[in-house]
C-alpha cells in the first residue's frame, strides 16, 4: 500500500508511443538512498533499544496468544492485497484503451511489490513499467497509474488517521499530527483540471506525448472509496493480529486500525526510508502505548510488521503464479 520518488527517468519513444525509461544513479540519488538506509537503521536501532531496555516489562506481560485468530489475521491481510491490486487494475482500466487483461495487470502489480523495499521504490516502478509494457500499456500510463495509486492510498489512509487523532487525541508532536491531517488535501491533485495539465506539462518537457485521457472526477471518487475499503480491510487484519497476541487490552478494532493507518500515513512522509521501515512501527507503538505498556506496544508493532512482511511475500508468490499462467 506504499510511493517512489528517487532517481530520474530519461525517455525515448518505443513502438507503443510510450516513454522509454532508463534508470540512472546520479550522485544525488545515491545520497538519498544512503540517507534512507541510515534513517531506517536509526529507527530500527531505537526500536531494538526499546525492546531490550523494556524486556522485563515484556516478559511479565500477560501474553495469551490466540494462534487461530492470528491465522485469520493473516488471511484477512492476504485478501487486502487482492483488494488493493484490484483497485490498481481499475486505475489502469481508466487510463488505457483498449483495457489490458485484468489478470495480467493484477499479476504485474503484485509481482512489482517486491521492489518497494529498495529506498525510493524505484525498482518497483521500473519493474512495473517494463512488465506492463509487454501487455500494451505505455510506460507513461503506468507512471500515471502509480501516481494515482500512491496519492489515493496515502490520502485515504491519512483521512482515517486524521479521524483517529480527532477521536483519540494527538500523538507525538502537534506539527506532525497537523501534517497528517492535511495530507488528504493531496487528493485535490487528482482533479482532472490539475493532474491533466501537470502530467501533460511534465511529458512535454521530456518531448513526449501527453496521456490520451485522465480519470474523470466521479471515477476518482469511486476509486477513492475502493482504496479506502482496501485500507480498512488491512487495518482490520492488523487489529486481529495485534488482538491475537496482546489480548483485549490492545483496544477496539476502530482504535487499532485507525492507529495503524495513522502510522502508515506518517511513514509515507519520510519517503527516503524504504517502505517506512522503523518509522511506521514507532508511530504505531506510540498509539498502542495508550492501552498497553510502552515496551509491549513496541513488541506488538514490530511483530505486526513481521506478519505483514510474511503475508506480503506469500501474496507476491501468489501473484507470481498468476503471472506464470499468462
Amino acid at each position: 500500500m506504499e510511493a517512489g520518488h528517487t532517481h530520474q527517468a530519461v525517455g525515448s519513444a518505443d513502438g507503443h508511443g510510450a516513454v522509454t525509461t532508463e534508470l540512472d544513479r546520479p550522485r544525488g540519488g545515491n545520497r538519498r538512498r544512503n540517507l534512507g538506509i541510515v534513517a531506517g537503521t536509526l529507527a530500527i536501532g531505537f526500536l531494538a533499544y526499546a525492546l531490550i531496555s523494556g524486556w522485563s516489562e515484556i516478559a511479565n506481560y500477560a501474553w495469551h496468544p490466540n494462534w487461530g485468530l492470528l491465522v485469520v489475521s493473516m488471511v484477512v491481510i492476504f485478501v487486502s492485497y487482492f483488494v488493493t491490486g484490484g483497485a490498481y487494475v481499475a486505475v489502469v482500466d481508466s487510463l488505457v484503451t483498449p483495457t489490458p487483461s485484468h489478470r495480467r495487470m493484477l499479476a504485474v502489480w503484485g509481482v512489482s511489490l517486491i521492489g518497494r523495499y529498495v529506498p525510493g521504490s524505484v525498482v518497483m516502478v521500473a519493474g512495473r513499467m517494463e512488465m506492463a509494457r509487454k501487455y500494451g500499456v505505455p510506460r507513461r500510463a503506468t507512471v500515471a497509474a502509480t501516481i494515482y495509486e500512491q496519492v489515493l492510498s496515502v490520502g485515504v489512509a491519512a483521512a482515517v488517521g486524521a479521524a483517529f487523532v480527532l477521536v483519540y487525541g494527538d500523538l507525538g508532536p502537534r506539527w506532525l499530527t497537523w501534517l497528517v491531517a492535511f495530507l488528504p488535501l493531496g487528493l485535490i491533485v487528482l482533479h482532472p483540471r490539475v493532474i491533466g495539465p501537470t502530467l501533460g506539462h511534465a511529458l512535454r518537457r521530456i518531448g513526449r506525448e501527453p496521456l490520451p485521457q485522465v480519470i474523470p472526477l466521479r471515477r476518482v471518487g469511486v476509486l477513492a472509496i475502493w482504496y479506502l475499503a482496501a485500507q480498512l480491510v488491512l487495518g482490520v487484519g492488523v487489529w486481529l493480529g495485534v488482538r491475537a497476541l496482546g489480548g483485549p487490552a490492545v483496544g477496539s478494532v476502530a482504535f487499532v486500525a485507525g492507529a495503524f493507518l495513522f502510522s502508515f500515513a506518517v511513514s509515507m512522509l519520510v519517503v527516503i526510508v524504504p517502505s517506512g521501515l522503523g518509522i511506521r512501527e514507532g508511530a504505531f507503538a506510540l498509539a498502542l502505548a495508550q492501552h498497553v505498556p510502552g515496551s509491549v506496544a513496541v513488541a506488538l508493532a514490530v511483530v505486526s510488521r513481521l506478519e505483514i512482511t510474511v503475508v506480503e511475500l506469500l501474496a507476491v508468490g501468489a501473484f507470481g503464479l498468476i503471472a506464470r499462467r499468462q
